[in-house]
């Protein structure tokens, strides 16, 4: 049996801890990856995997190989890559998936410009504000707003800093006037962004100064939009995006509550496939992204 054949399979299901995923990954049968890993520990004479009926984990002799072997696999599947973009141009289809906000106003007004100057390539872009497995699903990357969850098959990449900002209309503050501390925004009707742990937990700062407010309101939806119109019918006050207000606050439509006062600051990042070769289409992405947010700030 071919010890490349060997080493990806043991590779794989080090990885998910567990056949039948690394199988499919694999697009090979579980009993053929069994022969594989089972090839590969004979030849070496060493129990790599531990086995039982409900997991699969590696020995202390099998976690050291595992990281050797990863990292070998990784240089020759990126040897493989590199040689065959060289010769290629930005071609093909690139799954993309972000949250619905961001990815409305931040992305959506750049996707004619990045097609125009790559026209081999198609994108697929897809808004949501679950939570994407990008390996399990088939992302190629997806753009992120806030605080990332530690993922080791993933990497991520800062592209530009955003904050949530207090607004409403000027309809509503002229009759319910405006607040002046941070506290008494538990006398307004407060429109919840739904995103997180305790949504209606406002975490405010203005330079050293911090303030942790319990709000309540009419109005709790996970899309930022629903609650911009919110704001702008003078429904109440939004702590929302500042790149998802921006239009707004710079034509007047909103007015920024407490200015000085906001959120702490959070980053938008790229995340993809932890690799040590980048998909040229992906690098062109997310180079094109970033400068364009830079540009913007």
């Amino acid at each position: 049996m071919d010890r490349l054949e060997q080493l990806s399979a043991f590779v794989e299901v080090a990885r998910w801890q567990s056949f039948a995923q690394a199988a499919r990954h694999l697009e090979r049968h579980v009993s053929a990856v069994s022969r594989a890993v089972a090839a590969l520990e004979n030849r070496l004479g060493v129990r790599l995997l531990q086995r039982t009926t409900r997991r699969v984990t590696l020995s202390d002799a099998g976690r050291d190989y595992f990281k050797r072997c990863e990292a070998l696999l990784a240089e020759l599947e990126g040897a493989d890559a590199e040689v065959r973009e060289r010769a290629a141009s930005l071609r093909g289809a690139l799954r993309v998936s972000a949250a619905t906000g961001a990815g409305q106003t931040l992305i959506a007004p750049l996707v004619p410009e990045f097609l125009a100057a790559h026209p081999l390539m198609t994108l697929d872009l897809q808004l949501s504000n679950r939570y994407v497995d990008l390996i399990e699903e088939g992302y190629d990357l997806a753009l992120r707003v806030g605080t990332l969850a530690a993922d080791s098959r993933l990497v991520a990449r800062r592209l530009a800093p955003t904050r949530r900002v207090l607004l409403a209309s000027r309809a509503y503050l002229e009759r319910r006037g405006d607040p002046r501390t941070p506290q008494q925004l538990r006398e307004h009707a407060c429109l919840v962004l739904d995103i997180g742990p305790r949504p209606r937990r406002w975490n405010l700062q203005r330079g050293r100064a911090q303030a942790a407010v319990e709000v309540t309101g009419p109005l709790h939806s996970n899309n930022a939009f629903v609650l911009l119109t919110a704001c702008r019918s003078g429904g109440g006050i939004g702590l929302l995006p500042a790149s998802v207000a921006g239009a707004d606050l710079r034509g007047g439509t909103l007015r920024r509550v407490l200015p000085g006062w906001a959120s702490a600051e959070q980053g938008i990042y790229a995340v993809y496939p932890s690799a040590r070769f980048i998909p040229a289409k992906v690098r062109a992405f997310v180079e094109f992204v970033a400068a364009r947010l830079t540009a913007t700030e």
